[in-house]
């Protein structure tokens, strides 16, 4: 399956971002939608039964935003609720910092939320170093969602040492999903993705397989990108 994240085209109401959706779906030929970090996701709003992945923390009430603590299971009660009554087909989440828990603590938590949440949950790998799973010698015995922006930066911007990493995890490990995006290979900027990308041609086959995400727009799509990131373009004085 194949998806968009609201992180690609937020900072903008989150009706605008469903409006957003439903002009690119038979452009991107996408499946589902991704809420996450970038516009305020409201257990209320109307979702029209687009099948939904949540990821982290991405759901607000009206008390705010609710944080997903993996170590805290009262944290989990809004998105449990929220997947029994939508159609949620997984869920992903950033692991915790290393100094928080043990790596049995985190596989057995992981283990908990899924059995709580009654769909699929995958831990991302992640770029800094102070979390699990952002590294070979960190990764641990549950599924993953691959980041391959994420990957980069392991890399500092590398595409080939990120190609060949990316594919090695993608063969030593359980992956549900992936995260599509692009950065300089220093900060995970969410870049749009330039057209001549190393997994350009790997997409088709990928959704086949796994839950993949735009977590950024192709090149092409650029006037629909998120509202923060087309606006410091705008500001930006051209060159003479």
């Amino acid at each position: 399956m194949l998806g968009l994240s609201i992180t690609a085209i937020g900072l903008r109401p989150i009706e605008q971002c469903l409006n957003i959706f439903e002009q690119l779906r038979n452009p991107l030929n996408l499946d589902f939608i991704e809420l996450a970090v970038g516009s305020p996701c409201h257990v209320d709003c109307e979702f029209s039964k687009i099948p939904i992945v949540l990821h982290d923390s991405c759901l607000y009430n009206s008390e705010g935003r609710k944080r997903l603590n993996l170590l805290c299971p009262k944290t989990w009660r809004i998105y449990e609720r929220f997947a029994a009554e939508h159609e949620v087909v997984a869920i992903s989440i950033h692991p915790p910092l290393k100094r928080m828990c043990t790596q049995q603590d985190l596989e057995i938590a992981l283990k908990r939320l899924e059995s709580t949440l009654k769909i699929p949950v995958y831990v991302e790998i992640m770029p800094s170093s102070e979390y699990w799973c952002s590294s070979w010698d960190t990764l641990i015995d549950h599924s993953f969602l691959l980041d391959v922006s994420h990957v980069l930066i392991w890399y500092r911007g590398n595409q080939d040492l990120t190609q060949k990493s990316c594919s090695e995890i993608l063969r030593s490990f359980d992956i549900g999903a992936i995260h599509l995006s692009h950065n300089s290979g220093y900060s995970d900027d969410h870049d749009l993705i330039p057209e001549e990308i190393w997994f350009r041609d790997l997409v088709s086959i990928w959704r086949q397989q796994y839950l993949v995400t735009f977590e950024s727009l192709p090149n092409q799509y650029s006037a629909y990108e998120r509202l923060d990131k087309k606006i410091k373009k705008a500001r930006k004085p051209r060159s003479i």
